[in-house]
């Protein structure tokens, strides 16, 4: 066997500073291996199995060093360089994943930086496994930060490391193991799920030699027939590994103007059933004319038309400036010089829907910007409908979510790579029928990680879900994985939860304010991870009936569960209004109520109703707003839910 290293170990990779680390590969079973890092040489065996590993005494932060591996008898070598800082797993789904691409448009200066060599990524491409845990990553690579590179970087993980760099001025390794769309029993094993059967109930079809790489293709096959059917080669977004966007080809066929069709009006941005296309799947052409002062003719211009549903391609005066294949991505498109021109200019798309109550996203802008000029495209286009579906298009079977094979494929072969901590970005895909498990979940997934990291300490440092709105109903889901997220925060050492209710974006389930994030769990970092005096987490932990008042008592901790004076503190809303998110609930007929509330320094205050409540509940709906609270330094409290005291007590702990 080729004396072999593991992507993870690839020229520039970033080893944890400060910890002992591994160095492992495979090779010919019974051979000696010889090691050499930072002039230190280790020796060891290949076992029967083929692996080798050797260990290394904390090494200092810097670099590059010299890494070189070889037999010992000196037949084959492999020299690497390498440094030592601070290393991060950021995992979870799209809203880990979502890279700088996506929102390059809200954060155009990142692109002006200097250069960052010492700013890593190891993006490990999608990949699942259902037969066990795999000794390497097929697909996966580390790169620097600078202008070529900064768009494939997770926006969160981006923002964070930079944040770690600039305080510590050393090398920063982001291992990127995330998939948009995972639930989490995508990433733990058949061990670790048993006590959870019905994921495992969820995994048997797809078991057995091919089953699963079967049925996604399959579902991916359906789904091109159906756009063939449109006139396209094949559905745009199942046919790619990872992109940071995903281009489709665009036929010939399609760059032409309809003619012989009717063209009606159409008020953007909006919902298709309230536009005249209730119930309609296929393709339509829509149209607007934007009219220019000959100041901008030739400029180069940004084109923002917001989200939509589903696969589009764009056109300026009939050249093509792009094209998305799904409701989530922005349709940031950039207009090249020359193409503008004084007077009038047309912009044109032709929009697949795949299904009926799909939208051009309301509340999304809709503008052309050139230079400092922008012009607002919201309002009347027209449409045209150039071909109609006679089904629904068929939806693809997501098989690499299915119970353990991302952890297989793409975390199992990270853990002889020593981390300082995690961040977990998920639960979006967990706030269906079993939301109310995820708490259990997400404990015994840490316990699994810190064991397989032989790390027991492990920080963990979980993003709370933000506010969310459109696509999903008020069933319950997004407040009870919020909840968990906090709870398990307080059950388990070294676990920090911060709270983004303000990052969201009702009408995205993609918020781009990524840096927003990423300053929080940076701030929880600096505490929980590094020891370091950071802004306290605020949090309702007591409540009380005083008479027909019912007062909220919050309290200030640091992410290390170290209770902070509260002297000098007081409680604010974000945007100055009341605290509008409070409400009692009556459990014997399930009804709720919003309460008259204000705050009164460290405590929330509500005027108790003449029926007496059960529970007393803060921001307990997929998309509060108003009156969201937060201390002088604009930490948000998180939400909670509290069972009121009987008479005879005197108050509840949280």
């Amino acid at each position: 066997m080729v004396l072999q290293l593991p992507k993870l170990l690839d020229d520039g990779c970033v080893l944890q500073a400060g910890a002992t680390i591994h160095i492992w590969g495979a090779g010919d079973p019974g051979r000696g291996v010889l090691v050499r890092l930072d002039g230190k040489d280790r020796t060891t065996r290949v076992k029967d199995d083929g692996s080798w590993s050797v260990p290394y005494g904390p090494i200092k932060a810097g670099g590059p060093y010299d890494l070189t591996v070889r037999y010992e008898d000196g037949t084959e070598c492999i020299s690497r360089q390498c440094y030592a800082g601070e290393v991060f797993l950021c995992s979870g789904q799209s809203n880990m994943e979502l890279p700088m691409a996506w929102v390059r448009a809200d954060y155009p200066l990142e692109w002006d930086r200097e250069p960052d060599p010492l700013l890593r990524q190891y993006k490990v491409i999608p990949d699942c496994d259902f037969n066990g845990p795999r000794n390497d990553h097929d697909h996966a690579f580390w790169q620097g930060c600078d202008a070529e590179t900064l768009g494939d970087f997770s926006a969160l993980a981006y923002f964070f490391g930079r944040r770690i760099r600039q305080w510590l001025n050393v090398p920063v390794g982001l291992l990127n193991v995330s998939l948009g769309g995972s639930p989490i029993e995508s990433w733990m094993d058949a061990d670790a799920l048993r006590v959870f059967p019905e994921a495992l109930a969820d995994l048997e079809p797809y078991l057995g030699d091919g089953v699963a790489s079967k049925k996604s293709r399959d579902s991916v096959a359906e789904r091109d027939r159906w756009y063939q059917a449109l006139g396209y080669e094949a559905v745009a977004d199942a046919h790619h590994e990872w992109l940071p966007l995903i281009a489709w080809d665009c036929p010939e066929s399609k760059n032409i103007e309809p003619c012989d069709v009717a063209w009606h009006d159409i008020r953007l941005p909006g919902w298709y059933k309230d536009r005249g296309l209730a119930g309609f799947r296929g393709e339509i052409t829509m149209r607007k004319t934007v009219f220019l002062p000959p100041s901008d003719a030739g400029k180069p211009a940004l084109l923002r038309l917001g989200t939509m549903n589903d696969a589009d391609h764009t056109w300026v005066n009939g050249v093509l400036v792009g094209g998305r294949s799904n409701v989530y991505e922005p349709r940031d498109y950039p207009v090249a010089a020359g193409v503008l021109r004084a007077g009038a200019n047309e912009i044109r798309m032709r929009l697949v829907i795949e299904r009926p109550g799909g939208r051009v996203t309301p509340g999304k802008r809709m503008t052309l910007t050139i230079g400092d000029d922008i012009f607002d495209l919201s309002g009347i286009w027209q449409y045209a409908v150039t071909a109609e579906a006679d089904r629904d298009c068929p939806f693809e079977d997501f098989v690499r979510w299915k119970p353990t094979g991302l952890y297989n494929a793409m975390l199992a072969p990270c853990f002889p790579y020593a981390v300082r901590a995690v961040l977990w970005y998920q639960g979006e895909s967990n706030t269906g029928d079993r939301a109310m498990q995820y708490g259990d979940e997400l404990k015994a997934m840490i316990q699994l990680w810190r064991v397989k990291w032989h790390q027991p300490d492990m920080p963990f440092l979980i993003v709370q879900l933000p506010k969310f709105d459109i696509d999903a109903i008020e069933d319950g889901g997004w407040p009870l994985v919020r909840e968990q997220e906090w709870n398990v925060a307080n059950e388990l050492e070294n676990v920090a939860t911060v709270v983004t209710l303000d990052a969201g974006e009702g009408n995205d389930l993609h918020p781009y304010d990524k840096k927003l994030v990423a300053d929080r769990v940076f701030n929880a970092a600096m505490d929980l991870v590094y020891g370091r005096q950071a802004q306290p987490q605020p949090a309702v932990e007591t409540i009380e009936v005083c008479g027909d008042l019912l007062r909220m008592h919050c309290v200030w901790r640091s992410r290390s569960d170290e209770r902070i004076r509260s002297e000098g503190r007081r409680l604010m809303t974000l945007d100055g209004d009341a605290p509008r998110e409070i409400e009692f609930l009556w459990r014997d007929c399930a009804t709720s109520a919003r309460a008259e509330a204000w705050l009164d320094g460290c405590d929330i205050v509500a005027r108790m109703t003449a029926r007496r409540p059960d529970e007393v509940r803060y921001a307990w709906s997929n998309n509060p707003e108003s009156g969201l609270i937060c201390d002088g330094d604009g930490m948000l409290i998180p939400p909670f839910r509290l069972t009121l005291p009987t008479d005879d007590d005197k108050g509840i702990h949280a």
